[in-house]
């Protein structure tokens, strides 16, 4: 096993162990009895950020044996920092691809929700999600974003989120500014539906077959633990694909 995978290992089994040690203070954020925000649709973010003095530990399972684990932490009210790092290939006897640089996570949020107005978030992302190969990701990085969300009573809670983009991800000739939007829906006190359609603007490839639409299933297991089993590219736009692509996500929320 490569220097490289021990990290990683190392890294996994050390998030665990702090979730572990604290997680009597730990918010999940799925269904109606959430107490923590989504911070993201599917791929694109939302205006959700953490509580001040929280943190989260994402962990992300996908094709190729691909692994993606990502930390994230609020110091300040309305503000967080996070880094992400990833790869792919770790079972089997093919060659273990890293991604080049760790992604950077940061996000602030401008306007908190009203009555009338939507939470307003800006903020950056450079990580791309699925494998990485080719000098790019399965799908690009949100890259500089600008996303509002507005919550609903209905049958529940009802969550629209929609946001603006533009990924460094692209070569500069079809670097182009990007727009996406999403719907949230709790079904009882601890599972949410999400589905997320992005157009894909900047990513010639897979826009002139349509976008991708992708849609989740969350489930708060308790003491912060939230599963995710996402159906990404419900159409097939992908170069290539013959069904949708699924991924899983375990997401841990709590306090420092």
């Amino acid at each position: 096993m490569s220097l490289h995978s021990l990290a990683i290992t190392a890294f996994c089994l050390y998030s665990v162990s702090i979730c572990t040690e604290i997680s009597l203070h730990a918010q999940a954020s799925a269904g109606e009895q959430a107490a923590s925000e989504s911070r993201y649709i599917v791929d694109m973010p939302t205006a959700g950020v953490l509580s001040r003095g929280r943190f989260a530990v994402d962990s992300y399972v996908f094709g190729n044996s691909g692994v993606l684990a990502e930390f994230t932490a609020s110091p300040f009210t309305n503000l967080q920092l996070g880094l992400s790092f990833g790869g792919s290939g770790f079972l089997g006897n093919s060659n273990i691809v890293f991604q080049p640089l760790p992604g950077f996570h940061a996000r602030f949020r401008a306007l908190d929700e009203t009555l009338t107005l939507p939470a307003l978030t800006v903020g950056v992302s450079t990580q791309g999600r699925g494998e990485y190969g080719g000098g790019r990701y399965l799908t690009h990085s949100p890259g500089i974003f600008v996303a509002a969300s507005k919550n609903f009573s209905f049958l529940g809670s009802l969550a629209l989120h929609g946001g603006i983009n533009y990924s460094f991800d692209p070569i500069l000739t079809e670097r182009f500014p990007n727009a996406y939007i999403g719907i949230e829906k709790t079904i009882g006190s601890v599972v949410s539906l999400v589905i997320e359609y992005n157009p894909t603007l900047d990513d010639p490839r897979v826009r002139l077959r349509g976008g991708l639409l992708n849609t989740a299933v969350r489930v708060s297991t308790g003491r912060g633990f939230t599963i995710e089993v996402q159906l990404r590219d419900v159409f097939h736009n992908l170069p290539g694909a013959t069904q949708p692509y699924r991924m899983a996500r375990v997401e841990f929320i709590g306090a420092f």
